[in-house]
């Protein structure tokens, strides 16, 4: 079947969709296949662009498509509802409140009780509302300036005017705080600590909107914006720990252990482009109303047939389950014992998605199968010692009897490990009985194999699984390539260091293969990336 693409017409973006097999059978293949593409988390639906009016229309039924088509994207934005309560001047921050009730990344209604108290200011009330509903979006390909209050878009629009016919710059400090303060709010949305590449890219697109603002003291015109950002940042995560606002709360002192009580050390922010690290918790909910489903979620996981109840459940105690996570450091044992759904594969996947936006399992094995012809002409073209090593994982692939696209994903992936220069055996531990349980037992992070009975070479034969501290998490996987995406995901749900042994090889999972934070690489694993990219 010849391979198809589609232009992609998504707000700002306009993006190229190649798909390998055609012009997917249905519409689930299809959404599927632009959600991928273009990390799209929000629901949408679909429109194309219909040749004989030249306008877009509902699209319905993949038939209605062909190669080179256009077609729309349309985010379903959800209608929340906010309600805060009165302070006793009967006033209140209408714009706050108009702001969040269109906030898109709100992603379920939030209704909140008026009758509460109201000794609490306004402004309290409207950050918290606002926190509980506030889900982290994954940080922009390009960075949208918000819009400012209605004076200082007025100075900028004529000042930008004046730039552009006399290459004068504005000097006039008393907008700053406005500018800086937006700019915060919009940060924030993706995530309470910017990186420098971050602020850089934030700097960049304000000078790109607004060229009267570029800085005199530097030749791109953004180091002097990069650095107010930096601590206009500082200040507002300040001013949301005032508010109890979680995932910079959990960095004050006070909420610290003694012997971490310095401002730098043992800092729990994202470090793997989590976007939702330590979310809210829901509206409405608290810690003991969020406990009492953690143990009714604990039943229905025991029952059969019972996905959507487990699915539901699991979603809904997320913020439990990641401030259980960031600020308790459980064993890996414990949180077996007290969320038991979380080790089934379904739910690493769907955890993963929550946690970062992004499809565990389809993406880690769309992106193997993409670079495998190439990962595997490297490995054929290594010499040496290591080359000869290659050689030989490379000849299970010879074998016509059991070959597969599971075999093959296996094989690049041990190779993958040895050309890296780390070795297979810290991460794929091969048993030849059961009855090694104690080697089991000090195992930190691995993938298990072992024979079921009758077994002869063959992988289907073989019972796949996953320990971690010497527990085993999983078995009865298929492959060794699935086993590895679910153990990504596993250090992501569990907040788990990558082994210091394999710290390239998980790279490379994190880093090309899901393209996760993939902006800064080590230089090995950037030689591979420019070898796979020529």
């Amino acid at each position: 079947m010849d391979s198809a693409m589609l232009r992609v017409l998504f707000g700002h973006r306009i993006e190229k969709l190649t798909l390998p097999s055609g012009i997917p059978e249905t519409m689930e293949e299809l959404n599927l296949a632009i959600k991928q593409t273009l990390s799209i988390t929000d629901n949408f639906s679909l429109q194309y662009l219909d040749p004989d009016f030249g306008d877009f229309f509902t699209l319905n039924s993949t038939a209605e498509i062909t190669h080179k088509a256009t077609i729309k994207v349309v985010t379903i934005n959800p209608v929340v509802l906010s309600l805060y309560p009165l302070p006793l001047n009967d006033s209140y921050d209408e714009s706050f409140t108009s702001e969040q009730s269109h906030d898109p990344a709100s992603t379920s209604s939030t209704v909140q009780d008026s009758c509460g108290s109201c000794e609490s200011s306004s402004e309290s009330s409207a950050i918290i509302s606002a926190s509980s509903s506030l889900q982290k979006k994954p940080w922009p390909t390009d960075f949208i300036i918000p819009r400012f209050s209605v004076e200082t878009e007025m100075i900028l629009e004529r000042a930008n005017e004046v730039y552009r016919k006399e290459g004068t710059l504005l000097t006039m400090p008393n907008i700053k705080s406005d500018i800086l303060e937006k700019l915060a709010q919009s940060i924030y949305t993706y995530t309470p600590y910017p990186s420098l590449q971050n602020r850089l890219s934030v700097a960049e697109a304000l000078i790109k909107a607004h060229p009267c603002l570029k800085d005199p003291g530097s030749s791109s015109g953004v180091i002097g914006w990069q650095n107010s950002i930096k601590y206009k940042m500082a200040n507002y995560r300040t001013k949301l720990r005032g508010f109890g606002i979680p995932d910079v709360t959990c960095n004050a002192l006070k909420h610290k252990c003694p012997a971490d009580r310095k401002s730098a050390k043992n800092v729990k922010k994202a470090k793997r482009a989590e976007v939702n690290y330590l979310p809210p918790y829901p509206a409405g909910e608290n810690e003991q109303s969020l406990e009492k489903v953690r143990e009714e979620l604990v039943t229905e996981s025991k029952k059969k047939n019972n996905e959507n109840v487990v699915k539901d459940q699991m979603s809904k105690t997320f913020a439990l389950r990641r401030h259980e996570i960031i600020n308790l450091c459980p064993t890996v044992r414990a949180m077996k014992d007290r969320w038991p759904a979380l080790f089934d594969p379904s739910q690493i996947n769907a955890e993963f998605q929550r946690t970062t936006t992004v499809l565990l399992e389809p993406k880690f094995m769309s992106a193997l199968d993409r670079h495998t012809p190439k990962l595997l002409m490297l490995f054929r073209a290594k010499g040496g010692a290591l080359g000869r090593r290659l050689e030989i994982i490379m000849e299970l692939l010879q074998d016509s009897v059991h070959s597969s696209i599971e075999r093959t994903r296996e094989v690049v992936l041990r190779c993958l490990i040895e050309y890296l220069g780390e070795q297979g055996g810290h991460l794929i531990k091969e048993f030849n009985d059961k009855e090694n349980l104690e080697e089991l037992e000090q195992l930190i992070m691995a993938i298990t194999v072992t024979p079921k009975p009758g077994a002869s070479t063959s992988n289907s034969l073989k019972n796949i699984g996953i320990v971690i501290e010497g527990v085993e998490v999983i078995t009865g996987l298929g492959d060794i390539a699935r086993a590895c995406s679910l153990l990504l995901g596993l250090t992501y749900a569990l907040n788990l260091d990558y082994p210091t042994q394999l710290k390239y090889t998980f790279e490379v999972f994190q880093k090309l293969f899901l393209e996760l934070d993939d902006s800064k690489l080590s230089s090995k694993v950037q030689s591979l990336k420019s070898k796979l990219q020529a």
